[in-house]
């Protein structure tokens, strides 16, 4: 598949939409928590999650970030490391539907990271199609209510079963495994049905934000906003220390992020900073055909 040269990258689309909507309030919703895979979270989401934060409060923004309960102690230690104090963040426990879609509607941006979306039956999934009942049962409101408010809404997943895949049409649902047959009672596939305005697909949602953080810092010429490979090599780290863990894999102890190994989450996360840097540099560092 080939994209049109009609068309700008997606990345590009959403750092522009961003851009548009500078020095407002954002809210990133993440975190991932599962009974038996999970009982503290997994590590993709929170971590992209975090890069996106750091650049949006570099660019004025008021942030907060929402994790379900179980994950706020580890995404809590990862926030400290990162030493972003001016970043809230708060565990989605709100009391009933109309306290939390209140919530959702007070914010200008909206970004859903690697959080689970409910399918056409209101069941959230797991990619294999078991289902996933635990967490914060409010995440998709957050989103609805905040597009009734006219707020500006991104989804950021790697399976189909994230908030914001609603923005594709139901025939995509078959190109992801269980994505139409999940095989639980409800019949009903993993593909979620909640919507947004503008969707990132991407292979690991963390190297998504990683990506779209460097677009945010392409666009406002700030090469700063782009996070560095040690960073997040430290990030991952600490939030693996901490609880969270790595899906793609049955090994629960496995150092890394959706079963890639840390050395190359944090290379994968340095070559979009370098492609930043020289993408920065100004017409002066390019070859002219007199040299």
């Amino acid at each position: 598949m080939v994209r049109s040269t009609d068309v700008e990258p997606l990345t590009y689309q959403i750092a522009h939409a961003v851009l548009q909507r500078a020095g407002q309030r954002a809210l990133i919703i993440t975190g991932l928590v599962d009974e038996v895979r999970f009982p503290c979270g997994e590590i993709d989401g929170p971590i992209g999650s975090i890069a996106l934060a750091r650049a949006l409060v570099a660019l004025g923004w008021d942030v907060t970030i929402i994790v379900d309960a179980e994950a706020h102690t580890p995404v809590r230690a990862v926030l400290d490391l990162a030493d972003l104090p001016a970043v809230t963040l708060i565990a989605g426990d709100f009391p009933d539907l109309d306290t939390a879609r209140k919530f959702g509607a007070g914010f200008d941006v909206v970004f859903a990271v690697e959080k689970l979306g409910r399918n056409a039956k209101g069941v959230r999934h797991l990619v294999w199609g078991t289902p996933s009942p635990a967490g914060d049962p409010y995440s998709d409101e957050y989103v609805l209510a905040a597009m009734e408010a006219g707020a500006l809404t991104i989804g950021i997943g790697d399976n189909g079963n994230e908030i914001g895949f609603g923005k594709l049409p139901r025939s995509a649902a078959q190109i992801t495994p269980r994505g139409v047959e999940c095989g639980c009672p409800c019949g009903a596939g993993i593909f979620s049905v909640t919507p947004c305005d503008h969707l990132l697909p991407a292979s690991v949602s963390n190297l998504g934000c990683y990506t779209l953080a460097a677009a945010l810092a392409l666009l406002s010429g700030r090469a700063e906003l782009a996070v560095s490979g040690e960073e997040i090599q430290a990030w991952t780290e600490c939030g693996l220390d901490a609880g969270l863990r790595s899906g793609g894999v049955d090994e629960v102890d496995f150092r890394g992020d959706d079963g890639i190994p840390v050395r190359y989450v944090a290379a994968h996360a340095e070559l979009i900073a370098g492609v930043v840097h020289q993408g920065l540099l100004g017409d002066a560092w390019i070859a002219t055909p007199e040299h």
